[in-house]
């Protein structure tokens, strides 16, 4: 559904002439995603979408919560 939308909007904007490519970095869910599929990895698993795949913040912040609103305020910048 993700790479879906991510797709869908790439079309669009080349339908309208645009050389406009939207992508994502590994900072947020859909470019970690799509990251983690396209790299080979033999033990490769399929998943949902989780925060273990991220990069690792800058500081270490202990608290789950904390960490996981830091982690989702940094791929909202990254967008």
């Amino acid at each position: 559904m993700r790479h879906g939308l991510v797709s869908g909007i790439n079309a669009v904007e080349k339908f309208n002439g645009t050389d406009k490519k939207i992508t994502f970095s590994n900072k947020t869910m859909i470019g970690a995603l799509s990251k983690y599929i396209s790299n080979e990895n033999t033990h490769f698993q399929p998943m949902n979408a989780n925060f273990g795949i991220l990069p690792e913040l800058e500081t270490k912040i202990r608290d789950k919560r904390e960490r996981y609103e830091a982690l989702a305020k940094r791929a909202m910048e990254n967008i």
